[in-house]
């Protein structure tokens, strides 16, 4: 080296007299030399080195990524190079690839479960069917029960799938973030066991949150129990919450090529003890079905779906772990625009299911699915009208009002479905054509309910 930018310092940390004189493979990382030389013979030779990459080596001893242009000038027969640290750009590269490897598990996972559920949805409903069947054996009833459980269990497996993707149904309700935390301690103390210390530190000013309570309930629940799992010889795990104010610069840095907000989170954090995690492992742990438990102890569905809530729930989720130093994760919940905590709703007994002489219109494309529903409003007692489409819905509204009158009392329709008109087109020819019919969508896309409001006339 003859000369070098006194910016060398900010990037590897000399002066520069303390490179000026020596040679660059005192400095560059050994596995890049060979790659680098040939780099500089071709630069000698005039061809155009526009960009190539090489590690150094900074003074403290790490890695430091370097992209270098070089230009060779003959006629001072020197090599002239400008190199750039991207430290920076390489973690925000990795970032963005892989929020965009979760995005497309996501949209593949929440379409699997979507399908699959309906399939569940018609033996669900088979299986409710026999239940209610007097003349059934007591032997078949036996079998039936098995089905429904199974079912059951297939169901919640779609369920925790639907939540990595952020297609679950949510019930937010105004939270107070450290009466959930205390309620669920006493639910931990038992469930992790003597060797495992709770610790509360809960900020007496926590803001409230609007959230669904009860996945967030599971949340935690599934962060405790994977901690204790971190700790098996004991050790402490400590619940805390507090308020943060996030700033642009602070949520693009925390959000890992996520859309979270600049604005004011209330964090809620779980912090072990524990072995730790390598940033291998770290890096995967939201990942459907990745897990490092030994085969039959878990899905790997646990923290992907943590994960897959707290960002339908517009917040994030942040991991600090290191080997031997624990583990925290962090959710940053939005904080509620409301002032004050409104009091849970009381649970009511289940009325009795009985319907009337209504007439429903059922449209939906699956026929499986449709079937199921008809038969069900079909035993509650009520007048079930099918179609398989939104125009041939049209075509049976129209044959049942020829004789004066409304020609149902309401329309039960799916919104994505074949052909040219959705379910949304649909409400909106009804209520242009037949205004008194009620109409209710039914859909297993969440975020369908964020489109824009429908005509005044079909609301």
């Amino acid at each position: 080296y003859l000369r070098v930018s006194p910016s060398v310092r900010a990037v590897l940390g000399y002066a520069p007299e303390e490179m000026e004189g020596r040679s660059a493979r005192d400095f560059t990382h050994p596995a890049d030399l060979e790659a680098t030389r040939g780099e500089v013979r071709a630069a000698k030779r005039g061809q155009a080195t526009h960009s190539f990459r090489s590690r150094y080596i900074h003074k403290d001893g790490h890695v430091v990524p370097m992209d270098w242009t070089s230009v060779w000038s003959e006629d001072d027969r020197r090599l002239f190079l400008v190199g750039r640290d991207m430290t920076e750009s390489d973690r925000r590269e990795t970032e963005l690839r892989q929020a965009q490897k979760m995005e497309a598990v996501g949209q593949l996972t929440g379409g699997v479960a979507h399908d699959f559920n309906n399939i569940l949805m018609v033996i669900q409903a088979n299986v409710e069917a026999l239940e209610e069947e007097p003349a059934l054996p007591r032997d078949l009833r036996g079998k039936v029960d098995g089905i429904g459980r199974a079912a059951g269990r297939a169901a919640e497996l779609t369920r925790q799938l639907l939540a990595f993707s952020r297609k679950q149904t949510l019930s937010p309700r105004l939270t107070d973030l450290n009466a959930l935390v205390a309620e669920t301690s006493r639910l931990l103390a038992r469930t992790l066991g003597a060797r495992i210390e709770i610790g509360l530190e809960l900020a007496a000013d926590a803001w409230p949150v609007e959230i669904d309570r009860g996945q967030l309930d599971a949340a935690l629940v599934n962060l405790a129990l994977n901690a204790r799992d971190a700790m098996p010889s004991g050790g402490k795990l400590t619940v805390a919450t507090r308020n943060v104010t996030l700033s642009e610069a602070e949520a693009r840095s925390l959000s890992d090529g996520s859309d979270l907000q600049a604005g004011r989170y209330v964090v809620l954090a779980v912090t072990d003890t524990g072995i730790g995690m390598a940033p291998e492992i770290r890096d995967k742990v939201f990942e459907p079905f990745f897990t490092t438990k030994e085969f039959g102890r878990g899905t790997g569905l646990g923290l992907s779906m943590v994960y897959g809530f707290i960002r339908q729930s517009r917040g994030h989720v942040a991991i600090r772990s290191a080997p031997g130093e624990g583990t925290t994760f962090s959710l940053y919940l939005p904080r509620s625009l409301a002032d004050a905590q409104q009091a849970a709703p009381d649970a009511s007994a289940r009325a009795d299911e009985k319907g009337g002489p209504e007439r429903i219109l059922v449209v939906e494309d699956d026929a499986q699915v449709r079937a199921g529903i008809v038969t069900l409003l079909q035993s509650l007692g009520y007048v079930a009208l099918e179609a398989a489409d939104a125009e041939q819905g049209l075509a049976v509204l129209a044959a049942a009002g020829e004789n004066g009158g409304p020609p149902v009392d309401l329309v039960l329709t799916d919104v994505i479905m074949p052909g040219t008109m959705t379910g949304r087109g649909l409400a909106e020819e009804t209520a242009r054509r037949f205004p008194e019919v009620r109409l209710v969508f039914m859909t297993g896309y969440s975020e369908l309910g964020q489109q824009a409001p429908l005509a005044p006339e079909a609301r």
